[in-house]
């Protein structure tokens, strides 16, 4: 579940006009930006530079409650429903395990409200009746510069994970479609993919993490999952006559699991946050 829009942190209620910010809000965001550069001081991601598989837990930002890296959605839950903290735009946060501990360290420090705006939900009603919510997003010049930073980090680790592929020779791999096997670099099999079988998902240079990309459309193929109408078959050959007939062999757009395989999707997302 990704955290919800201001309006929708409490469902049923209604949003008070008047937002409560503590400190953090009364610095201008030039001041505020230009001494954050200096001290913000990000900590170790879980798990390195581990797959999501392999790392370890993240942590809440307010309790020892800790949640798989790949369950995101759930810390999120629990963080709306236990501490009233909803992180907005979360889905632009480029490294959220990094994210979380850095902001897990901040409200150790200070208080929430010194970061947080205080949304009041049901305002009109009695005080046992009342509530409040605490959003934390990019409003707060502190929390801005630190989603630009790993934006910024992110694109550079894209980047040159991207060069290492266009330059290894050592890749191997077989074809998905008439399964001869390949080796040298990548260029090579997505190349006769696209000659030989009609299957193109882009030029070799604007992709990046291919190993991992083939390995999610093999595994598709393997549960007899079209690659673009994303139907299940019966059986191989049915699933091959439905892709070669219906012109399916091709991967479907609209599917944003494949986002994270080309190299544009993380230089377009770096102007949202300028």
């Amino acid at each position: 579940m990704a955290a919800p829009r201001t309006q929708e942190a409490a469902p049923g209620g209604e949003e008070d006009g008047d937002r409560d910010r503590g400190g953090a809000g009364l610095v201008s965001s030039e001041d505020s930006k230009d001494c954050i550069l200096d001290a913000l001081s990000l900590p170790d991601s879980p798990g390195g530079s581990r797959s999501l598989e392999e790392a370890p837990a993240v942590p809440c930002v307010f309790c020892e409650e800790h949640f798989p890296v790949a369950q995101q959605d759930q810390l999120l839950k629990h963080m709306i429903i236990e501490h009233k903290v909803v992180i907005a735009d979360v889905k632009l946060v480029a490294d959220f395990p990094r994210y979380i501990l850095y902001w897990r360290k901040r409200f150790s420090e200070q208080p929430v409200t010194d970061f947080c705006s205080v949304i009041r939900i049901n305002s009109t009603a009695p005080p046992e009746e009342q509530d409040h919510y605490f959003l934390l997003c990019d409003v707060l010049p502190e929390d801005r510069v630190l989603r630009e930073e790993l934006q910024r980090r992110k694109l550079t680790a894209i980047l040159e994970q991207q060069q290492r592929e266009r330059e290894d020779t050592s890749f191997r791999g077989a074809c998905m479609f008439c399964n001869e096997e390949f080796s040298g670099n990548r260029s090579v099999l997505l190349n006769h993919m696209s000659r030989e079988h009609a299957f193109n998902i882009g030029l070799p240079d604007n992709i990046v993490n291919c190993r991992e990309f083939l390995r999610t459309l093999q595994r598709k193929l393997d549960n007899l999952q079209c690659l673009y109408c994303e139907k299940t078959f019966r059986d191989k050959n049915t699933l091959r006559d439905h892709m070669r007939k219906k012109q399916h062999r091709r991967i479907n757009p609209r599917n944003r699991e494949y986002d994270q395989f080309y190299v544009i999707n993380y230089l377009v997302s770096l102007p949202l946050l300028v």
